[in-house]
């Protein structure tokens, strides 16, 4: 296991890049980061967000404050999280908790004008939706239809440190 500590996170930079694959089951829920990546590059309002395990790329997501994620959540100072992934070589190792885990301290760093995290998680993908709720995510309540199906909106509150 790797102790949550060992998890940091870090703004992508085009300069390098991303790439591994998922399990096709995983691919029902979420895309690949090189696809995320091409498809949003050129868009500032998308921020790709790198997760590290002991210095090594271990995972994936991004940060969208478009026009999205007004219908997940009615809070100006809220970020969607997206395209959540962590490598096949490191999951099961605590990689998802722990990269959740610095997400606040993450956000106070380098998006100090958002105060909330949502995120929709489709209603059939049980495992994400515990991951989420143990990291510290709630069920908002609000549903929304996708092309995958019924997504379940979860918030996580980051609060300001003094």
């Amino acid at each position: 296991m790797i102790k949550k500590k060992e998890v940091t996170l870090h703004r992508y930079s085009s300069k390098r890049s991303i790439d591994y694959d998922l399990p096709i089951e995983q691919l029902e829920f979420t895309r690949l980061p090189k696809e995320i990546v091409e498809k949003d590059a050129s868009d500032p309002l998308k921020h790709f967000i790198i997760i590290k395990a002991r210095g090594e790329d271990a995972g994936f997501f991004e940060l969208d404050e478009s026009e999205d994620r007004k219908k997940y959540s009615d809070n100006p100072k809220a970020l969607l999280l997206r395209g959540f992934s962590v490598n096949p070589k490191f999951q099961g190792r605590g990689i998802a908790t722990g990269s959740i885990s610095a997400l606040p301290e993450f956000m106070e760093a380098e998006f100090p004008d958002f105060g909330e995290v949502v995120l929709g998680v489709n209603a059939r993908n049980i495992p994400a939706q515990r991951l989420y709720q143990k990291a510290g995510f709630t069920d908002t309540g609000r549903r929304i239809m996708r092309t995958k199906g019924e997504q379940y909106v979860m918030s996580l509150s980051i609060p300001k440190s003094k």
